[in-house]
């Protein structure tokens, strides 16, 4: 199983650092203490280390083999541990009521899978779980400073809050800023960022 991503993750650089998003590390008071958390397109694996140093049970999910060895790498050294799994997301088997976090960093759909997506997540959560989603705005192709080139695979804030309607919005906003996340979220950027908790 290949991925066009295997290419930008070859080599010991981490294409997006090391850190976490700085939404996933903003959102730390709001996670639970204990119990288990997917971390969707988690690439080299820096939101999902993130999640397990603060006691999660954390699974991260990509399709890229090259981005799930240097996501071990850096969980070894970090002196945690993460299950890794390859798989495309479209076809991620999601339990229901499996997860109390689910998390996923810019990755992008087209409608309709967008939104079937969207909604196999809210069935994944336990009630009072928790998804923590970060995604580029429409505005963030004419900024040029990463993200996908296909509008379509873009939403805005209530586009993005519709696809994941269900969940009760504890942070939900559409921000213009500065981004400096490795060599490839460099510069201004439109991002609109979600946390949701499912209802019991």
């Amino acid at each position: 199983m290949s991925s066009p991503w295997d290419q930008r993750y070859l080599g010991e650089e981490y294409v997006f650092g090391t850190e976490p998003n700085e939404f996933i590390r903003r959102i730390r008071p709001y996670l639970p203490s204990s119990g288990n958390a997917l971390d969707l397109a988690t690439g080299e694996g820096r939101n999902a280390v993130f999640l397990a140093e603060c006691g999660l049970d954390t699974e991260g999910v990509d399709l890229s083999a090259v981005g799930l060895e240097k996501a071990a790498k850096l969980a070894a050294e970090r002196g945690v541990n993460i299950s890794l799994r390859q798989a495309d997301l479209l076809g991620l088997d999601l339990p229901p009521q499996s997860h109390d976090v689910i998390t996923s960093v810019f990755c992008h759909f087209t409608e309709p899978d967008r939104s079937r997506f969207s909604q196999r997540i809210i069935a994944a959560l336990k009630p009072n779980g928790l998804f923590a989603g970060v995604f580029y705005h429409p505005n963030q192709i004419a900024n040029g400073t990463g993200g996908p080139s296909d509008p379509a695979m873009l939403g805005t804030l209530e586009e993005m809050q519709a696809a994941l309607d269900g969940l009760e919005w504890l942070i939900a906003e559409h921000r213009d800023h500065e981004l400096n996340e490795g060599n490839r979220h460099v510069g201004m950027s439109s991002v609109v960022y979600l946390l949701g908790r499912k209802a019991v």
